[in-house]
């Protein structure tokens, strides 16, 4: 017989159990701190690599934030404390066009300028009278050693000019006619690139131009200001600049500041994937033991909290020293100096933040993941199966599609659209990382067998591959943009901001640069009362001075040379009492003021040869039988051309060729055979362009320059400040790729960890280190391909959208660049990976759970 027992008594009170109480309330959540605090004790070795990367990312971003606030130049190397500058030339020596200004505008700082002819080269350096301690002037001087000049007979010097003239503090140097003896180093802190020898104020006896530094309300009233003695060379204002740099200094700020939050999310969560991987069989058992999901996640938010903290601190400290160490080499770069605490704080302490929360958020996704796995797999240790890459792809080509249409809609000035776009084009194409990684293990069937089993690793554990995949498409994705854009605009500079020669060549002149004259001067005058004709350079002249070109060529290890001739009529008579030696053909374009007519001078124009053709790789068959001139200055309108000084003006038919350079030194523009017939003009020597394979060195330079002094001819180099452009391309291409060695480094490191026991299994198999080298060398290949594939797409596609309405902008890739990016970066990531491959020591060691 059955005895049933009685049914249980009532409860005692009326309160259901709270929810709290069915989850284990707060001592169970007291028990998986702990436990996640013990894990995180034990397996600290393990976690340096995820706080290596969190700290990179963090420190990276630090430091992209302070490059951002000062990489553009201030208005201050060139007006000082004002707003508005007025240049003036032959201001003569009463000081009247100073008294004119004060009298109008009221507080006005001048400085004085006039030049010292350099021996053996065209370009003079200035030399400068200016108070160190002006009212306006003062930011654009900065003594360095020594002491500022204070009597008649000093000068201070720049390092440029040190070198150029040879001297330094306590020389002497022959300036405005008389001794001067040089005594301190002094340079513009905010143009680096601006080169002078400075004077005490007032001491320049003549000047040949003035500059006017003043603070005005409105800026036509500068522009209006008509000084009695000199004439207006030029004016400008810094009213129309500020407001724009502190906009376009702002959104910059707002982008690296995302971006380096984007970036630094994308490794937090390729760390914390490979931990809970790490972690599954540990979860799985406190899973079997009674804890819920919300316990198993919090283990994992327990652990991003605590790595996210350390990471931040160390991240934000690491990223202030480095920016601390790299201010004197970046203040070369950007060409001015730069104050080590111009960081923007706010940011920096925003970011460190952010990237708490971030790493948080990061461990998250994974933790989400992990609470969903059944407790019998998670204890098996097997990784769970990938999800399908079709859903990942399909947002990404529809949010990088919008990025890209909100690109092209902003037109360059649209804030909120150029935001967005830039973002959802970034977004868009690292979604695509997954995808990448599964179709890059598809093409893996028929490798060999150590490269097949790493790229199907890749797609096996496709979570953590896919966020290293991004984080290096987004390195290389950055410095590809910078890369693209600026070799972008080093083609499209058709104008004399290119400067008057590259930093590679240099120009032997006879007598000066045609177009500019400048030389020992080999012109004499006529002797009064009698006429003459122009005559070509002696042969003896022009002889001494090929065997100083060789002799030039051999000591810079000069790649190739070319002969440069200019036009002369012979037949033109020069007026008795003229000056000889400016007979050099030239172009001129009609002008008309006021009912007058007369002409412009444009250039002087060298002659079209068969060495210039093949200097520039330009067939003959190109050139128009019916053009007289060919150039490379797109707009020239109609020209004429001046056979001489005296000679007459005649229409000429102008044909542009691209392939000649834009260089305002170089033979841009040429006379063809057909006019100098048609002119009767004759073809002499003028001077010779060297080209090194390599910048010129000062020292070169310097050897240079002396030879051609002791010969009586000048040499030209490039005037202008070294390419930053060609610098911007270099420096950016070469850290987008230690960045993204960096993170393909800590994550294969993170990849081969988690995959030791496999590696076990393949040893205790009879695999040879040569197979194990290649596993990893392969894993870190492989994403290496994706990542700089993927961010140089990326950064194609968002300045296309850029440029939509003049596309061809794009037409001169930047080849060396773009191989390093997408081949030399795999290659050396293949052979990073294969030397850090090593055996196991102990094959049948497990680290317990």
């Amino acid at each position: 017989m059955t005895t049933l027992a009685p049914p249980p008594p009532p409860p005692t009170s009326t309160t259901s159990p709270s929810r709290a109480g069915v989850n284990g309330g707060r001592p169970a959540r007291r028990a998986v701190r702990r436990w996640a605090w013990r894990m995180l004790r034990r397996e600290w070795r393990q976690q340096l690599v995820i706080l290596a990367l969190l700290v990179v990312a963090v420190a990276a971003t630090t430091v992209g934030l302070g490059m951002v606030v000062n990489v553009e130049h201030s208005d201050k190397g060139y007006f000082g404390k004002a707003n508005t500058r007025i240049d003036i030339s032959n201001p003569g020596t009463t000081g009247a066009d100073l008294a004119a200004a004060r009298a109008r505008f009221g507080a006005v700082e001048a400085i004085e300028e006039s030049s010292i002819p350099v021996p053996g080269s065209v370009t003079p350096v200035e030399l400068r009278a200016q108070d160190p301690h002006g009212r306006f002037g003062s930011p654009m001087l900065r003594l360095v050693s020594g002491h500022l000049p204070a009597g008649a007979d000093q000068v201070a010097v720049t390092a440029e000019v040190g070198s150029v003239l040879a001297v330094r503090t306590g020389s002497t140097l022959q300036a405005d006619g008389r001794t001067l003896t040089v005594v301190g180093r002094v340079e513009n802190p905010n143009d680096l690139t601006d080169a002078f020898a400075l004077v005490a104020p007032g001491e320049l006896r003549a000047p040949t131009s003035l500059a006017l530094l003043l603070d005005t309300g409105s800026a036509l009233a500068g522009a209006r200001f008509s000084p009695p003695v000199g004439t207006l060379a030029g004016f400008s204002s810094t009213s129309a600049s500020g407001p724009a740099q502190r906009r376009n200094q702002a959104l910059a700020v707002l982008l690296i500041a995302t971006i380096g939050l984007i970036f630094i999310g994308l490794l937090a969560v390729a760390g914390f994937t490979v931990l809970a991987q790490r972690r599954l069989r540990s979860l799985g058992m406190i899973a079997a033991i009674g804890a819920s999901d919300r316990h198993v996640r919090r283990v994992l938010l327990a652990n991003g909290a605590a790595v996210g903290l350390v990471g931040a601190a160390l991240g934000t400290a690491l990223g202030v020293l480095t920016w601390f160490s790299l201010g004197p080499v970046f203040s070369n770069v950007v060409g001015h100096r730069i104050d080590p605490f111009s960081l923007p704080w706010w940011a920096v302490i925003a970011g460190a933040v952010l990237a708490l929360i971030t790493a948080v958020i990061a461990s998250w996704w994974p933790a989400r993941a992990v609470s969903r796995v059944p407790i019998v797999v998670a204890l098996s240790g097997r990784p769970t199966p990938p999800q399908p890459v079709h859903r990942f792809a399909f947002v990404g080509v529809a949010v990088a599609a919008l990025g890209f249409v909100l690109l092209v809609l902003s037109h360059h000035d649209n804030t909120a659209y150029i935001i967005s776009g830039i973002l959802a084009t970034t977004i868009g194409m690292l979604l695509l990382a997954p995808l990448a990684v599964r179709l890059i293990a598809r093409l893996a069937r028929r490798a060999p067998v150590a490269i097949r089993l790493a790229l199907r690793d890749l797609a096996r554990y496709q979570a953590r591959s896919g966020a290293a995949v991004a984080a290096g498409t987004l390195a290389v994705g950055i410095a590809a943009t910078i890369t693209i854009h600026a070799a972008a605009a080093q083609h499209a500079d058709h104008s004399g901001a290119v400067g008057n020669l590259p930093s590679n060549q240099m120009v032997v002149w006879l007598d000066g640069n045609p177009s500019n004259q400048g030389g020992p001067g080999l012109s004499v005058a006529t002797a009064a009362g009698a006429s003459t004709a122009p005559s070509a350079p002696p042969p003896a002249a022009v002889a001494s001075a090929r065997r100083v070109v060789d002799a030039i060529s051999t000591a810079v290890q000069a790649h190739r040379s070319v002969e440069l001739e200019a036009a002369i009529d012979l037949n033109q008579t020069i007026p008795a009492g003229a000056e000889q030696g400016n007979d050099y053909s030239s172009l001129a374009r009609p002008i008309s003021s006021q009912g007058r007519k007369g002409f412009e001078f444009v250039t002087t124009p060298l002659v079209v040869t068969g060495s210039v053709l093949t200097f520039y790789r330009i067939p003959a068959s190109t050139l128009s039988p019916g053009a007289d001139v060919v150039t490379s200055r797109a707009g020239l309108g109609r020209i004429d051309v001046n056979t001489g000084p005296f000679g007459d003006f005649a229409a000429a038919k102008v044909q542009v060729v691209a392939a000649l350079p834009k260089y305002t030194s170089a033979p841009n523009t040429l006379l063809t055979q057909r006019a100098l017939a048609e002119f009767g003009l004759t073809a002499v020597p003028a001077g010779w362009l060297i080209e090194t394979l390599h910048p010129l060195t000062k020292a070169q330079l310097a050897d240079a320059r002396a030879r051609a002094a002791a010969a009586g001819i000048t040499i030209e180099t490039r005037s202008a400040p070294d390419d930053t452009m060609q610098q911007l391309r270099e420096y950016s291409t070469t850290i987008g790729v230690l960045i993204a060695l960096g993170v393909l480094a800590m994550t294969v490191g993170l990849i081969r960890s988690e995959t030791a026991g496999d590696l076990r299994t393949l040893t205790a198999a009879g695999a040879s280190g040569r197979t194990r080298r290649t596993l990893t060398a392969a894993t870190a290949g492989a994403l290496a391909v994706l990542s700089g594939v993927l961010g140089t797409a990326s950064a194609y596609l968002a300045l296309i959208a850029w440029n939509w309405h003049d596309v061809s902008y794009l037409d001169s890739p930047p080849y060396p660049e773009l191989v390093a990016l997408v081949i030399g970066l795999p290659a050396v990531a293949f052979v990073g990976g294969w030397v850090a491959g090593r055996t196991p020591r102990k094959i049948a060691r497990r680290p317990l759970d």
